[in-house]
């Protein structure tokens, strides 16, 4: 079984034993923490039943000791169940909500292992609103995307909104990936203000456009 680059970082940033994985889909991460031994007790979780019962047909294929259970975000677990929690695969703003949702899980946890599609900022916030602070964090590209993976555990500390934007473990080591989003997103926002400048009733946008780019310059001086 061959995981994604992605997939791949999600499963290697888990470091504890008993971990849960919701929004499972074929439950490629449970099977590959099992086949790597890194784990005592896995939990694979969905909300919709077909991709449940194909989650448990791989998870026969590859005689993985993975439990299954059908339910929405967290719900299906009891606090302190497990010390572990992965999400990945939807949007930043839906993560939040589920977190919140079942918040004596999540406030049970000693780690959350996070790939958030969008809003990866609005994360951020929230695990340090949460008691969580980000131990390690990464960016790839993957079919023309960048994608965010997060681990985050208990602990305080605090984020100017630089660094919420675009991640303070990944500014601090000067990351490439990071670099070349800030580089393409710098030339998406110049495309657009070149648009909008042939239109009229655009201004409140092309100020909106010129606050990104502030904020990209000033990103990009953590290179220099």
């Amino acid at each position: 079984m061959e995981l994604s680059e992605r997939l791949r970082i999600v499963a290697d940033f888990v470091t504890q034993k008993r971990v849960a994985d919701i929004g499972t889909d074929h439950a490629y991460v449970p099977i590959y923490l099992h086949k790597k031994g890194a784990t005592e007790k896995i939990i694979a979780c969905d909300v919709k039943q077909k991709p449940l019962e194909k989650a448990q047909q791989n998870i026969r294929l590859y005689g993985a000791n993975v439990q299954t259970r059908l339910g929405n975000g967290l719900q299906p677990l009891q606090p302190y169940e497990v010390d572990t929690v992965i999400l990945s695969g939807m949007g930043g703003m839906l993560m939040i909500e589920l977190l919140e949702q079942s918040y004596e899980v999540t406030d049970s946890l000693k780690e959350l292992v996070l790939c958030p599609h969008l809003d990866v900022p609005a994360v951020r916030k929230y695990l340090h609103q949460i008691g969580y602070c980000i131990a390690e964090e990464k960016m790839i590209q993957e079919s023309h995307i960048f994608y965010t993976i997060l681990r985050a555990e208990k602990g305080q500390e605090n984020y100017n909104e630089i660094e919420y934007l675009f991640g303070k473990k990944l500014l601090e080591k000067k990351d490439n990936v990071l670099k070349q989003f800030l580089s393409n997103e710098k030339t998406r926002l110049q495309n657009i203000e070149k648009q909008l400048k042939n239109t009229e009733k655009a201004q409140q946008r092309l100020q909106e456009i010129a606050e990104q780019k502030k904020w990209i310059e000033e990103a990009e001086k953590w290179y220099y």
